[in-house]
């Protein structure tokens, strides 16, 4: 799956949209009692107004209500983790990315960041995709990122990894 410019293992599940859910639900709960509190009489210059600024609390809560998970990450370059890239067999006539990363150190990790530097010609592009597998990566352990529906093929000539970074599991 690939998601915001990551390459994501895991699937989406609604379990982990849940408290995002549960928050806008109790905005519109909130947002409903204050506009029929705000409105008392119909009239329709006060109506519009207190029913506008009701709403607009409503989003406004909504949407600092949404937490970012990727800022508390702490990222470390690290050399315990090697990642192979290449262009895999043609399938259809096309070829596309295959990326296989394996853990050759004793920590254990839950992200992987790494630079992905594509040749075509004389330019060079470098891009950073980010790996979330869907169980911990434990020591010594390799694995294929799967390829996701609707995935462009390779274009470029040449590829390699650059730099890498990642977040290691506290949980042991």
């Amino acid at each position: 799956m690939h998601v915001c410019g990551c390459i994501v293992e895991q699937p989406f599940l609604l379990s982990d949209a849940l408290p995002l859910f549960q928050n806008i639900f109790n905005n519109i709960r909130i947002f409903t009692m204050l506009s029929f509190a705000l409105t008392g009489t119909m009239n329709t210059r006060k109506y519009l107004l207190r029913t506008s600024a009701a709403f607009f609390c409503f989003l406004l809560t909504t949407v600092t209500g949404c937490k970012n998970d990727p800022a508390t990450d702490a990222w470390a370059e690290s050399h315990d983790i090697a990642i192979l890239a290449y262009k895999s067999d043609p399938e259809n006539g096309k070829q596309y990315l295959n990326v296989i990363y394996e853990n050759t150190g004793k920590d254990t990790y839950r992200k992987i960041k790494y630079q992905l530097i594509e040749r075509t010609g004389t330019k060079t592009d470098t891009l950073e995709n980010i790996i979330i597998p869907e169980t911990i990566l434990m020591p010594k352990e390799k694995r294929l990122v799967p390829r996701h529906i609707g995935e462009s093929p390779a274009t470029w000539d040449e590829v390699q990894v650059g730099k890498i970074w990642v977040v290691k599991d506290e949980k042991k």
